[in-house]
């Protein structure tokens, strides 16, 4: 019979030399509560987990035994096609608005699908579950992300690769290497987004490949390596008419290369095209795809703005800016940031207003 939650608790702490009391520095509980979650008359809800396998340093392993269910729960096929349906729901809601309005609703579905896949007595369905609790934890670490908690968006992608395994999908595993990719290029570490993306090249699947290939280009381009750059848009393109559709990833972009060739231009220097291409790409994006339209917008007129055209590069900001106090979106707030100072550099006529504006927006 598996371990309980409690009992590894108890195993943790002391194979880590930590007392209750001295537990009681790490976690906010008092040494009696502490007693009664290791007897088990405490039972643990998602938050705990998370903050015991942080401080036990358990690699996600409490989050799991506090997911399985004191008692099975009821599924069958409805309810999977049914939270099927409720994920297309989520997602709509994550390309038009913040993802602090999406995520209360969007997180707890995590830990009821891991639940009722643990208790599914069927194993076709089962397998179903974990597919779908994998997909949901992806989408909520992009959300977290897109929060800008980092952690937590490396938590939640951790468990989606956990839960696709069960599920006897490999391909999240890569993915996961994808999205840590993103991570990095976010934070500005070239070495780090292509040493990830390399790692997710190693995948089996061709549509991971092309996604990891145009990671690899973004962060050479982030290092100014032109000719490395090249060849990864180059290869990036080759597979992406040779792959499948992924469960995984952006659905909002038609030409996922053409952005990424855009946004690599534009960290290389090559504003003008980089402004060229994004201004055929941009009304492809659907308009209620507003988290999409807002980043790649932000990013066309920093290339517009760069290459000269700093009146028009404000006029596309002033259109794109009741988007971006919707979506709320921390990773759009970088480039905002980055027009901010382009704007205090060149100090257009034009833009004292906008300034004004992105500063309300980013200190709201």
């Amino acid at each position: 019979m598996p371990p309980t939650f409690a009992q590894e608790v108890r195993r943790l702490r002391n194979e880590r030399g930590l007392s209750l009391s001295k537990m009681t520095d790490l976690v906010p509980y008092s040494k009696g509560h502490l007693s009664k979650i290791e007897n088990g008359q405490v039972h643990p809800n998602p938050e705990m987990a998370r903050l015991f396998d942080n401080v036990l340093k358990a690699g996600g392993h409490l989050i799991e035994l506090a997911d399985a269910p004191a008692r099975p729960i009821p599924s069958d096929h409805t309810t999977l096609h049914t939270f099927d349906a409720m994920f297309d729901h989520h997602r709509a809601l994550g390309h038009r608005l913040s993802s602090e309005v999406v995520l209360p609703s969007l997180r707890p579905q995590v830990d009821v699908l891991s639940s009722m896949a643990r208790s599914a007595d069927d194993p076709g369905l089962g397998r179903g579950l974990w597919l779908l609790a994998a997909r949901y934890a992806e989408y909520a670490g992009w959300m977290e992300q897109e929060r800008g908690d980092d952690a937590s968006a490396a938590e939640l992608t951790k468990r989606a690769v956990q839960y696709a395994a069960k599920g006897g999908d490999p391909e999240l595993g890569s993915w996961a290497h994808v999205r840590m990719a993103e991570f990095a290029l976010y934070r500005g570490d070239a070495h780090a987004t292509v040493s990830f993306a390399r790692q997710a090249g190693k995948s089996r699947s061709i549509a991971v490949q092309a996604a990891a290939a145009l990671r690899e280009a973004q962060g050479y381009a982030l290092a100014g390596a032109a000719d490395r750059c090249q060849n990864a848009l180059d290869r990036a393109a080759e597979l992406q008419r040779a792959a499948s559709e992924t469960r995984y990833g952006t659905t909002s972009l038609m030409d996922q290369v053409a952005v990424a060739r855009a946004w690599s231009f534009h960290d290389l220097g090559r504003h003008a095209e980089a402004a060229a291409i994004l201004d055929a790409q941009m009304p492809l994006i659907a308009p209620t795809a507003l988290r999409a339209r807002t980043r790649f917008g932000l990013r066309r007129a920093l290339a517009h703005a760069e290459a000269g055209e700093v009146d028009h590069a404000c006029e596309l900001v002033v259109d794109l800016l009741d988007d971006i106090r919707q979506v709320r979106s921390a990773t759009v707030h970088i480039d905002l940031t980055a027009f901010s100072r382009l704007l205090s550099r060149l100090r257009p006529a034009a833009g004292r207003e906008v300034a004004g504006e992105i500063g309300e927006i980013l200190f709201a």
